[in-house]
């Protein structure tokens, strides 16, 4: 039997998606490109109302490619009830795998019986030059926009020494950047109410060539023992994705976030003192329920107050189940799509500004190799600066130390 998987959405359910894949051909299946798979599983976003319509378009092209494959789907969208009646009166689809069962499928879909045990990690990450390490899984916030707490479940942890193990499976593989990621990293808790900075810095002993980076990190968890811990430590990347959500404190008070812009200011400063170079991606969403024209342009000015790195723009999405669904005032879809906008454009301009700041520097680049690009590879640095080059010379995988010819003044990149 021969399969395909698609995952949609986050890093979490990249990770899920590999654990998946392993244990396929552990049960001995096969994977093959879509049109020739005989099992296709997609697994499944519902962060936002866009991530459904996504899910159940690629539903319909996979099987629009391959008639006589079988289609499971799994993940996020199949946890609801609703939404998997949805899903399942699909024609195109065989059958919907609860999100619970996910790291089941493998003996749902197995037509003899088995023995074999589920294994819950990974030793690799195929097609991927760096690797994610989901150390943390569901949430306890209850963000009034979220659907993502309902569909994940409470916070768990992965326990540092399967956490451990695993990194160093991928160290020996080869891998020279693994992302610590969950659904609310900073939440980690180990043994002995140790927390995210602790296991850190039990990472960053480890003697091996590698470097770690953190996937998105709420701001309750960045603390002054992160900052400490991150700027002591050269195996850590210096680049902290936050999701900031909005810059003004009436909307953020009505997203039922646990900080103010005073807070979150703060925060960055903090960050800067110690690292003045630090990569700060955030995250913005656009048109929540009952955001004004004033709300709209004190998150403008903020953002350009605080100066991130880059930005990732959301629409605000309505999620049934979520709080936020029964809000008034909703903003219309024409209005917010013109806020998106607006912060895109703002965003662009901080990002080329930050990035003219590595101009002419010695710098360390993870290799991606990048089949449809017009460069030879392009990568990124641990702050998260894009860089291309057209030499031929380097390896996909590696760390490079190169110093930067310049800013190419209509790109957000450097050249090297």
């Amino acid at each position: 039997m021969k399969f395909y998987i698609k995952s949609l959405g986050c890093k979490v359910n990249q990770y899920e998606e590999q654990v998946l894949r392993e244990n396929l051909i552990k049960f001995g299946f096969n994977e093959s490109p879509s049109n020739r798979a005989d099992i296709i599983i997609v697994n499944s976003c519902t962060v936002t109302s866009q991530a459904d319509i996504k899910t159940m378009r690629l539903i319909r092209k996979l099987k629009g490619e391959n008639i006589a494959a079988k289609i499971f789907v799994t993940g996020c969208m199949a946890v609801f009830e609703d939404d998997i009646l949805k899903l399942g009166s699909m024609p195109e689809v065989c059958r919907v795998i609860p999100g619970k069962d996910k790291m089941n499928l493998p003996y749902e879909i197995s037509v003899a019986k088995t023995k074999r045990k589920i294994q819950n990690g990974i030793t690799g990450f195929s097609s991927h030059t760096r690797a994610f390490l989901k150390i943390q899984d569901g949430c306890d916030n209850r963000c009034s926009y979220c659907k993502v707490s309902l569909v994940r479940g409470p916070s768990r942890c992965k326990m540092e020494k399967s956490i451990i193990d695993e990194l160093k499976i991928l160290i020996r593989e080869g891998y020279k950047e693994i992302v610590l990621t969950g659904i609310c990293l900073g939440a980690w808790k180990g043994e002995e109410k140790r927390n995210l900075p602790d296991l850190l810095k039990i990472i960053t002993e480890l003697k091996d060539d590698f470097r770690i980076r953190l996937s998105s990190i709420e701001p309750d968890y960045i603390t002054e023992e992160l900052i400490n811990v991150i700027s002591g430590a050269d195996k850590i990347c210096r680049h902290l994705h936050i999701p900031l959500q909005s810059g003004s404190n009436n909307v953020l008070e009505r997203m039922s976030r646990n900080y103010d812009t005073d807070k979150f200011s703060r925060m960055i400063s903090q960050i800067r003192q110690k690292m003045p170079l630090a990569g700060i991606t955030i995250d913005i969403i656009a048109g929540f329920p009952g955001e004004t024209e004033s709300d709209f342009e004190t998150t403008l000015n903020f953002v350009r107050g605080i100066k991130p790195s880059r930005m990732h723009v959301f629409r605000y999405s309505d999620r049934p189940g979520a709080p936020s669904f029964h809000f008034k005032n909703k903003v219309s879809s024409i209005v917010a799509k013109e806020r998106v906008k607006k912060l895109m454009h703002v965003g662009k301009d901080l990002e080329k500004d930050f990035c003219r700041k590595f101009i002419d520097k010695k710098i360390e680049v993870l290799v991606e190799k990048r089949e449809r690009s017009e460069y030879e590879w392009e990568g990124y640095t641990g702050e998260y600066v894009k860089v291309k080059s057209n030499n031929k010379n380097y390896v996909a995988g590696d760390i490079i130390k190169v110093r930067t010819k310049k800013n190419n003044e209509l790109d957000n990149f450097l050249m090297v």
